[in-house]
């Protein structure tokens, strides 16, 4: 049953259609969107979340969306007080302030689809590694020989550090600072690399050119209107060759959505060598 059906009973349609179905729980902090025509609905809306998910501390309002360089989302405390939390996935913990640095359950099953995809002795670069949740999982799933991790964020950078000690991941490393001025001194070349970036990806595919062995792969986020969903896949190829580099997009899917007919996207491509 979603939020919207617990509370049938005690809003109008009319205060539904402006609902969210669902909200994200991370550990036991839950983040609920409550729009501004509801929130004299607030206390309602907070009891029945609560009612199904009694193990919750703290529930936050989002009131602002992710952005920044920092890519934090606003929020405002409407139930507990705490903010840091434990989350946990595919056998890992991570310790997270969602107020402080950007951590999104919801990409835990993509997170794992990534480690599945490495191959044993595989070196790994994590770009805009947050508190580490695609590094840490890879290391601890798969079997890279190094998982490099580039945050910018010094809290998400004290929390990844955190979460390297928690999850015992020896082979990741930590940099923090900008991918601009870290990755050109990067030495060698990466099996894999990731850019879960979706807002800004492209202003750093230039940063890739001699930093990918050919036949390697790189898994680029972005954001895209589902009306063109079926021209993403070229448009993507096409950034890159802008940059000098050729790759093939060999995988696409949706993992995520951002706003009505508007979802985060990974397109994974296979490089092929630079012009």
């Amino acid at each position: 049953m979603s939020l919207k059906e617990d509370l049938r009973e005690k809003m109008s349609e009319e205060e539904l259609k402006m609902l969210r179905r669902s909200f994200e729980i991370i550990g036991d902090i839950a983040i609920v969107e409550i729009p501004e025509e509801l929130v004299s609905k607030k206390e309602i809306i907070v009891q029945a979340i609560l009612q199904r998910h009694r193990h919750l501390k703290t529930i936050l309002r989002k009131v602002g969306e992710v952005n920044g360089i920092y890519r934090v989302a606003r929020y405002e405390i409407v139930y507990g007080g705490k903010t840091e939390t434990i989350a946990r996935e595919h056998g890992c913990r991570f310790i997270v302030d969602p107020t402080r640095v950007y951590y999104s359950s919801k990409l835990a099953t993509e997170r794992a689809r990534i480690a599945g995809l490495v191959k044993e002795g595989e070196r790994v670069l994590v770009m805009f590694a947050g508190v580490g949740p695609y590094a840490i999982v890879i290391a601890k799933l798969a079997k890279p020989s190094e998982v490099i991790g580039i945050e910018l964020n010094s809290a998400a950078v004290e929390y990844f550090r955190k979460n390297v000690k928690l999850n015992k991941a020896e082979n990741v490393r930590i940099y923090e600072g900008d991918v601009n001025e870290i990755v050109p001194r990067l030495e060698g070349e990466f099996d894999r690399i990731l850019m879960p970036a979706p807002y800004s990806a492209e202003n750093f595919v230039h940063l890739l050119r001699g930093k990918v062995r050919k036949g390697g792969f790189v898994h680029y986020y972005t954001f895209e209107s589902e009306n063109f969903e079926e021209l993403l896949a070229r448009k993507v190829e096409g950034i890159f060759l802008k940059n000098g580099i050729i790759a093939k997009a060999v995988f696409m899917r949706r993992c995520g959505s951002f706003a009505p007919y508007v979802n985060r996207y990974v397109v994974d491509l296979q490089y092929v060598g630079e012009l």
